[in-house]
């Protein structure tokens, strides 16, 4: 396997786009075998079983927050120490970290079985649901034991410039989990445990090819796989760039939490044209976020190799080819949002649900371009080493969104209700994007070690 290039080197728009396309693909991926699943679980087993996958969605969702936010911000630290071409430092912060969320993983997994009908009673579980949500939930938790191998490694793999990897990963583990969930459901007649099973032993066997791809290319970049140093200045880096990080996605996915409970007072059709919406979000969401990606990964190689000239011309790269992908791919759920729609309503039979479905995407996607901007932004941050800015950048939207969410839903009259959710959303993004562009237009956005940089290069 050759050796990783660094973005800031050659041709950058081609590069940008090089390493943006694979991230996407992966994405949309991810998103269509998530759609196959979830089918298949309500044809083979039922709509109780799909149920018992739903009931604890969002403490899931929370719980790989945890994971997925503090191996992004490692991913970023790799990137830097690959632009400073410290190998071995590199290889050493991964090793350690990857022990560091071993640990965590088998502490949640423990604690989440041993603890499983306390948190359900908590979750007030429904019992038509119980027996299926416990089995699911069980299985599932015990994966965050190789989950974590899997992410950590698709971050890592984006701060190395190598985005091809994530995505050959996640057609390995959406063919294994796909096959094996026909296997278990269609033919075997296995309960919704096995579904679960599926996504750990898929996550597994993507996880040892990822361990043997890396074991070779550590070795073509001559390090030495043996060892691990640990000290405090690799304990203070990992938590620097891993806990703002982590606490971000914690605290978005937290004002998630505190909002359900207004979405679920809804109408049941409204709640299934909201749900169906959101559907489209996530695939326009998974688009311009993994976009995103280039710029973070770029600005914190260009930090890591001091090439702080670069950086500016990069986030305009990086922001041209962000609201492309983004200008296109709502385009097209505008204009088709109808169709969308009508892959999980019915037209007639759900007329409330699909009118719901299609103004939400048609009337309040639009919005969303502010919370491409807000992407970036966190990107740069992150990038830059400024991880408590992104954080408080993040605790802003989130703290708005509940607010204005409670206050709508208090003045909006029951029958629009649902859109209140969507509204606002949209004046979160804008809130947090006055915050942002503050911090950016005023320079409070550049670390330390960027005003470092950037005084050397004017002294030159």
């Amino acid at each position: 396997m050759k050796k990783p290039e660094k973005l800031y080197e050659g041709n950058m728009r081609k590069k940008y786009l090089l390493f943006a396309v694979p991230l996407i693909l992966s994405a949309l991926l991810s998103q269509s075998y998530n759609f196959v699943n979830s089918i298949m679980i309500g044809k083979f087993i039922g709509s109780e079983a799909f149920a018992a996958t739903a009931v604890t969605t969002e403490l899931v969702e929370l719980l790989n927050s945890i994971f997925f936010g503090y191996l992004t911000g490692i991913g970023i630290y790799v990137s830097v120490l690959f632009g400073k071409n410290e190998y071995e430092k590199m290889l050493n912060i991964i090793k350690l970290n990857f022990l560091l969320s071993s640990i965590l993983a088998i502490i949640i997994a423990l604690v989440c079985n041993i603890f499983c009908n306390q948190i359900f009673d908590i979750l007030n579980v429904n019992e038509q649901v119980y027996k299926n949500a416990e089995m699911y939930f069980r299985t599932y938790v015990l994966g965050y034991i190789v989950f974590q191998f899997n992410w950590g490694f698709t971050y890592i793999s984006n701060g190395m410039s190598l985005t091809k990897l994530p995505l050959t990963a996640s057609v390995i583990t959406g063919i294994i989990n796909v096959c094996l969930n026909y296997l278990f459901l269609s033919v075997l007649h296995k309960g919704i445990g096995y579904s679960a099973l599926s996504t750990v032993i898929s996550s597994f066997a993507t996880t040892v090819v990822y361990f043997f791809i890396y074991i070779k290319l550590f070795k073509n970049l001559g390090l030495k796989l043996k060892g691990l140093k640990i000290n405090k200045e690799l304990f203070k880096d990992s938590v620097g760039y891993g806990a703002p990080s982590m606490f971000q996605q914690m605290t978005m996915y937290a004002c998630t939490a505190l909002v359900s409970p207004l979405t679920n007072t809804c109408a049941t059709a409204a709640i299934s044209g909201y749900a169906v919406a959101n559907k489209a979000r996530s695939l326009i969401l998974a688009i311009y976020q993994n976009s995103g990606k280039a710029n973070t990964t770029f600005v914190a190689q260009a930090m890591g190799a001091g090439k702080i000239d670069k950086i500016k011309k990069g986030i305009s790269i990086g922001t041209t080819q962000g609201l492309i992908f983004f200008v296109v791919t709502l385009s097209l759920f505008m204009i088709f949002a109808k169709q969308f729609t009508a892959l999980f309503l019915d037209p007639a039979a759900d007329a409330e649900s699909f009118t719901v479905s299609v103004n939400i995407i048609r009337f309040l996607f639009p919005f969303l371009i502010f919370n491409v901007f807000n992407n970036l932004f966190h990107g740069i941050f992150r990038a830059v080493g400024s991880g408590m800015l992104m954080f408080t950048s993040t605790l802003i939207y989130a703290v708005s969104y509940v607010i204005y969410a409670y206050i709508l839903f208090a003045v909006l009259p029951y029958e629009i209700r649902i859109y209140g959710v969507h509204i606002a959303l949209s004046g979160a993004y804008i809130t947090e994007l006055i915050f942002a562009t503050y911090l950016f237009v005023t320079g409070k956005w550049k670390s330390q070690e960027y005003l470092l940089l950037e005084h050397a290069g004017q002294s030159k």
